[in-house]
């Protein structure tokens, strides 16, 4: 009886399970967060027939992984299909409802380039903003009720309350491109901008001569915005730049904060590395050129393959030195928290700070591990809610179709 009793104690020292009220406690010391699966959500579902998406292609390339996940307060989901005008639904059980497609009252009117959905205000979903601009509004029966257009392309919107939308948007600016954030209100229509930053056409290309992969892809996320909710706070943050900036929902900043931890730095051995496989894969696309049947076409791709690698290989000799690659590279919302992940090591790796923006410091460093699910960490396929992670991802064992709507608890060692 006392080696049963010892042992129970054991285990619950070693680990635990915490629930959406105790969340908080878990991320207070580093820890590696096991995420297991909720068998009991979406129980029953039919994930071959639901998500036969997974198997699309476009153009020879599969596009079945492109979908976005969107949880809204009452912990109900939508799930949008790339290339699809197909919107799947579920309860906050997870349960499979129906799927809907959009379309207008008018039988003659036709949604145009139709995007995913972002989110869920005031009763309606809307989605992300097509070639034209335009936001549709819909129901829970794919009707749309609304069109708000507006006049920039659309990299990310996020639902602040019942009027206001942030956007993380960009538009040519002249010889730049400017990217910024606004606030639409959806009420009037209008909306403010409340930050941006310019890029000279110039940047979008190496004029010395020979590239850096490293560089070019630090320059890419120099204008990487994460835009991020935390209460009644909308916080902008750039993977590249050290500080937080936290805005009201009628777009006054309040404060900025420092990260206080260092940012990643490659060195030159990783830098090296990171070129030759970009060598090595641009070498892997210029020996399917010769698939092409056009010969023009062709003829262009293999000139421009060519110089690219031979820009790439000149490039190894300029790699001396370590260099900085910002603080993290995904910002996902937390609770009262905001994950900030790093840039992985190797595929499957993953580190996060958890930033507490109330008291605008780090309160851990962790990493998270999920035995059964070949975890994807995007924005648009892992989703924190009310103390659970929400993802659509791939399971690692099973016969036929891998891809789940799943509910993660959070298990800490």
């Amino acid at each position: 009886m006392k080696k049963h009793i010892f042992l129970l104690t054991f285990l619950f020292a070693s680990s635990f399970i915490v629930d959406a009220q105790s969340v908080t406690e878990i991320f207070q010391k580093n820890r590696i967060i096991n995420l297991v699966a909720d068998d009991t959500y979406g129980a029953g579902n039919d994930w071959e027939k639901i998500f036969e998406s997974y198997y699309d292609e476009f153009d020879g390339t599969a596009i079945g992984l492109r979908k976005k996940l969107v949880i809204y307060d009452d912990g109900k989901a939508i799930v949008s299909h790339a290339t699809r005008n197909q919107y799947s639904l579920f309860d906050s059980d997870g349960k499979f409802q129906k799927d809907i497609s959009l379309h207008f009252a008018d039988p003659d009117r036709k949604p145009q380039n139709i995007k995913q959905a972002f989110g869920y205000i005031n009763g309606l979903f809307f989605t992300q903003a097509n070639m034209m601009g335009d936001i549709y509004f819909f129901d829970s029966n794919g009707l749309i009720v609304k069109v708000i257009r507006i006049h920039y392309g659309t990299s990310d919107m996020l639902v602040l309350d019942d009027s206001h939308i942030a956007i993380y948007g960009s538009t040519s600016w002249g010889k730049k491109h400017r990217y910024f954030v606004s606030i639409l209100d959806i009420n009037t229509e209008k909306d403010t901008i409340i930050y941006d930053k310019f890029r000279d056409f110039s940047e979008f290309w190496d004029e010395n001569g020979f590239t850096n992969a490293s560089e070019s892809r630090k320059r890419e996320m120099d204008f990487s915005i994460n835009i991020l909710k935390v209460d009644d706070r909308l916080l902008i943050s750039c993977p590249t730049e050290p500080t937080i900036k936290i805005f009201d929902f009628q777009g006054n900043k309040i404060s900025g904060q420092r990260y206080d931890w260092n940012q990643n730095y490659l060195s030159v051995e990783e830098q090296l590395n990171y070129q030759k496989e970009r060598i090595s894969y641009l070498k892997e696309c210029l020996s399917e050129v010769d698939e092409i049947t056009d010969k023009k076409y062709r003829k262009r791709n293999t000139r421009s393959l060519n110089d690219l690698i031979s820009r790439y290989e000149k490039g190894l000799n300029e790699i001396k030195e370590p260099f900085g690659m910002g603080w993290f590279t995904i910002a996902i919302s937390g609770g009262e928290n905001i994950f900030f992940f790093g840039e992985a090591k190797k595929a499957g790796e993953n580190s996060f700070h958890v930033y507490h923006v109330k008291n605008g410091k780090t309160i851990s460093e962790n990493t998270l591990r999920c035995n059964d699910y070949d975890l994807a960490i995007t924005k648009k396929r892992l989703v924190f809610h009310n103390g659970y992670f929400y993802g659509i991802q791939e399971l690692k064992k099973c016969e036929g179709n891998p891809l789940r709507l799943v509910r993660f608890k959070i298990e800490a060692e």
